[in-house]
């Protein structure tokens, strides 16, 4: 399957049966508690997941849904930065083929959607410049929002980067991305758990917990 081209917004996906607007106005419900609160739920059951039942294809509708939440990420000055490769047969091949030693894991995963970061870089042509740095953190917010919106359909995924073993120039080359102008964010592996997720998990308790990162201020 030929990667789908792309917007500056997202992937002209043509879909079969295109998932409803995300941004239709819902009721406030008052809560008492975060455990009461369905986000709250959703961030401490999702789940980094590495393998997959590769006998299950993830809906379109699901994918595109995962998208549009991506984009509803927060972004300086309204920029846009993120940009999607969603890659099929032929191009999970070629990132099979940069690394072979992984052959095993890689065909193991269903889905695979490149992520890029398009924004201005400093003279070495790294992301230090004040824009640079924002458009980066608002690429970020993009991944989480698409890896929540995936758990909340029953969808693993997990966030790939230096463990690929590719480097991302590679990366950069197997999705015909214009590496000028865009630089590796990761690859979001995604698809059904091999194994059924426990819905009563929660995330483990963090070492500093609210207390040692919180400062109350007057």
């Amino acid at each position: 399957m030929a990667l789908a081209t792309f917007s500056p917004l997202l992937f002209a996906f043509q879909l079969p049966s295109p998932v409803a607007p995300l941004t239709a106005p819902r009721a406030s419900v008052p809560r008492a508690s975060a455990d009461e609160c369905v986000v709250f739920s959703t961030l401490a059951q999702r789940r980094s997941v590495a393998k997959y039942d590769t006998s299950r294809a993830v809906p379109d509708s699901v994918v595109q849904a995962a998208l549009e939440s991506a984009i509803l990420a927060p972004n300086h000055f309204l920029t846009e930065p993120w940009r999607f490769y969603q890659c099929g047969e032929a191009t999970r091949e070629k990132l099979c083929a940069l690394n072979e030693d992984k052959r095993a894991m890689f065909e193991g995963v269903p889905g695979w959607m490149i992520v890029t970061v398009s924004t201005e870089y400093d003279d070495a042509g790294l992301i230090s410049t004040k824009k640079g740095l924002e458009d980066h953190a608002a690429v970020s917010c993009a991944i989480q929002n698409m890896m929540l919106s995936f758990s909340d359909d029953g969808i693993g995924s997990k966030w790939m980067t230096g463990a690929l073993g590719i480097a991302p120039e590679a990366i950069l080359g197997a999705v015909g991305a214009d590496a000028a102008e865009e630089r590796f964010m990761g690859a979001i592996w995604y698809g059904y758990p091999a194994k059924p997720l426990d819905p009563d998990s929660k995330a483990p308790p963090r070492k500093l917990g609210l207390d040692g990162v919180l400062k109350t201020l007057p």
